[in-house]
């Protein structure tokens, strides 16, 4: 019995020991990982409490790609939007094509890719950076982001 005892303490101490403070760091949130559609963003600390949120857009009726919204908490009580949850705003969208796609997107609205859009070209997929043409006041201090894909 006391054999069993001990077995027990030990494990239970090998296993605290195993989940340490990464496990439970907020901070590792910082580092996002797609592994669906490879790509990886770094956020800079103040973005800890960010949220996404991946949805379908329906840019033609041949064109329903994913898109995935990177948000934050506003405390503005008048913003509203219409893709997320009340209390977030959107700080960039990602939209995720396929080649297939893209050239697609490309053919039928080349003409209206803006220049502010950033275009990133994947191994698998191209993805285009869309920033919100305004954000609640208490977010503008948060554009900042590194891609890598």
């Amino acid at each position: 019995m006391k054999l069993l005892i001990k077995s027990v303490v030990l494990f239970c101490i090998f296993l605290s020991s195993c989940s340490g403070y990464q496990k439970d760091d907020p901070r590792l949130r910082l580092n996002y990982k797609n592994p669906k559609y490879l790509f990886s963003l770094e956020f800079p600390e103040k973005w800890v409490n960010y949220a996404d949120f991946e949805k379908s857009e329906l840019l033609d009726p041949q064109l329903i790609i994913p898109v995935i919204y990177f948000a934050l908490p506003t405390r503005s009580k008048e913003w509203r939007s219409y893709s997320l949850p009340e209390g977030y705003a959107e700080l960039f969208y990602v939209r995720i094509f396929t080649s297939g796609q893209w050239k697609l997107y490309q053919k039928k609205f080349g003409d209206r890719i803006k220049i502010s859009n950033e275009i990133f070209k994947g191994k698998k997929f191209t993805f285009m950076i869309n920033y919100p043409p305004s954000l609640p006041v208490d977010l503008y201090l948060y554009i900042r982001l590194r891609i890598h894909y």
